[in-house]
């Protein structure tokens, strides 16, 4: 409800240059991996070193469970699922009602990112793989948890951890609690935590320099009866 809420308020943002930075978006995202082959490469390897330690990792998390880790999991749990859309719906308000830019601007990347990220490649690498989770569920490679979190985590730290690095820490942070949690509660092995957190990385921060650029050809030039806007394709 909360995700169709956001699509709904989006939607009413929504022109024709935004269609077309979708458009960019999708593209820009395909070609992310030759591109940014060696981020690539590296999270393919740790994951890859992951997929060893596996069930070793497994078992330190639970021979380590505690009250105190019910309440830290269980906090910071659903910021890989419902929160996240809370989040983005946050953002997208406050921009409306402070006619704040950047925070939907945020809100925009975060759900475009979101949809590329953890409604399509995500769930199609669960598809193809049909791994089976440490608890004995179906489809755990990646974790959708983990690059739902991670997708947001990076839109928000893309946007303004340049010049607030706290908020990169507050955003990464959580999102690591994230793929904690669901270690913790053995819904995932570590490798495919990582391998979400790499997807939702990547995705998200590829649509923000992306949608940058595209927003960096708007410009204003000054008329004799004010402002007018062009942009330039």
């Amino acid at each position: 409800m909360a995700r169709a809420t956001l699509a709904l308020l989006l939607l009413t943002l929504v022109s024709c240059t935004s269609a077309r930075m979708v458009g960019r978006d999708l593209t820009a995202v395909a070609k992310a991996p030759a591109r940014e082959w060696k981020k690539v490469a590296a999270g393919t390897a740790v994951v890859g070193a992951a997929l060893l330690l596996d069930d070793e990792l497994a078992r330190v998390a639970r021979n380590n469970d505690s009250d105190a880790g019910d309440d830290v999991a269980r906090l910071v749990e659903p910021f890989g699922g419902g929160h996240s859309d809370k989040v983005m719906a946050g953002f997208l308000l406050y921009g409306m009602a402070g006619k704040n830019e950047r925070a939907r601007d945020v809100a925009f990347d975060a759900f475009i990112s979101s949809m590329i990220a953890s409604k399509g490649i995500t769930p199609a690498l669960k598809a193809v793989v049909h791994r089976e989770r440490p608890n004995g569920g179906d489809d755990a490679f990646a974790s959708n948890h983990a690059t739902q979190a991670f997708t947001v985590a990076s839109v928000i730290a893309a946007h303004y951890g340049e010049e607030r690095p706290w908020v990169r820490w507050l955003a990464y942070g959580i999102a690591t609690g994230v793929g904690a949690s669901r270690i913790y509660h053995d819904a995932h092995w570590t490798s495919d935590v990582l391998a979400g957190a790499g997807i939702g990385a990547l995705v998200g921060h590829t649509v923000v320099r992306t949608n940058r650029e595209a927003r960096a050809q708007w410009r204003v030039t000054a008329t004799r009866n004010g402002a007018m806007v062009q942009l330039t394709w």
